[in-house]
């Protein structure tokens, strides 16, 4: 299958992310021919060992597949700074069989660690009339923070387009969905997500990321990873309420996103909303500190549906009742 890839950029990620990285940049057209995922062990502050053992795990599953060794990509999720046995692999691997249909609900439970339910995103579109699948899993509950997460996630698609195409497809994806999470603000060692196509599907081949024949396509690849990453916040370590946060009027989307996750990321934000008070007053601050161009008298917020602040003050008509009876929903809107 052809492949595309996006990773950490944790300067100590693992031995699994190091040699996915390096295959992809290995190859002008990256394909694969299998991922091997462990949990419980993330391969990561390992060293050299670290290194031997993703390369005795390749070696070994390229051999049995005959394949080149830069078609294995492999991930590892779970405890940091633990050697992991290549051998345990090994013999995982010799005892499985390939199955006639894939089960995907059994491949996304099988990669969990703290976890507590399975993540698993399906979605049917078309090119060319052809039907597509595209398949996603994902695992995730803490170290969840922009550049992912200790996250791993999977995409699978039948469709004819080459790596190239999705690995910009994959990035522009990545950007809407996995890097717009944030659970703890700790960024981990070991976010991998991959993006797979098998060609299978009987339609001309596209080649070109602008070709109006993937305006489908693309809006059910970004409506599987954005599933996916809702999942993995909904499941956060801790966590009691789902945030979304819009910040609308900005000089960008950068500068919107920094703002967003300077607010979604303050402690004394977190702390209120976890209490239920409508201290607005912290969302205030959290847009200040953020460096980000603001004009202060401009600024409106709204909790839910109800108008908070306006011309630098607060609102004539705000209610801290209906604030705060919206804080006590399970799904919470900052705007």
């Amino acid at each position: 299958a052809n492949i595309a890839g996006v990773f950490t950029k944790s300067l100590t990620s693992s031995a699994p992310v190091n040699q996915c990285k390096y295959n992809i940049k290995s190859s002008k057209l990256p394909s694969v021919r299998a991922i091997i995922v462990n949990s419980g062990n993330a391969n990561a502050f390992t060293g050299k060992a670290g290194d031997e053992t993703v390369l005795n795990i390749s070696n070994h599953l390229s051999k049995k597949l005959q394949c080149n060794i830069n078609q294995i990509y492999t991930a590892s999720t779970g405890v940091i700074g633990e050697q992991l046995n290549s051998k345990i692999i090994i013999n995982g691997i010799k005892k499985m069989k390939p199955s006639d249909t894939p089960d995907w609900l059994k491949a996304a439970n099988a990669i969990r660690t703290t976890d507590t339910f399975s993540k698993f995103i399906s979605r049917k579109c078309k090119i060319d009339n052809v039907e597509i699948d595209i398949i996603g899993i994902a695992k995730g509950s803490g170290m969840i923070a922009p550049d992912m997460a200790t996250m791993l996630g999977f995409i699978f698609t039948n469709a004819n387009l080459s790596s190239d195409i999705l690995q910009k497809m994959l990035q522009k994806a990545n950007e809407k969905s996995f890097n717009s999470i944030t659970v703890d603000s700790d960024t981990s060692t070991s976010d991998t997500v991959l993006l797979t196509a098998t060609q299978k599907a009987k339609h001309k081949q596209v080649n070109n990321y602008y070709d109006k024949r993937l305006k489908s396509f693309k809006n059910n690849l970004n409506s599987v990873m954005l599933d996916l990453a809702k999942l993995i916040v909904k499941d956060g370590e801790g966590a009691s309420k789902f945030i979304t946060i819009d910040v609308i009027g900005a000089m960008s989307k950068k500068s919107a996103k920094k703002i967003a996750f300077s607010i979604a990321n303050s402690p004394l934000v977190k702390t209120a909303i976890a209490g239920e008070d409508a201290n607005w007053g912290r969302i205030i601050m959290a847009i200040g500190k953020s460096g980000e161009y603001a004009e202060r008298d401009k600024i409106k917020i709204f909790i839910g549906d109800e108008q908070v602040t306006n011309n630098g003050l607060v609102y004539e008509k705000y209610s801290e009742a209906n604030a705060t009876k919206h804080l006590k929903k399970d799904e919470i809107q900052i705007t």
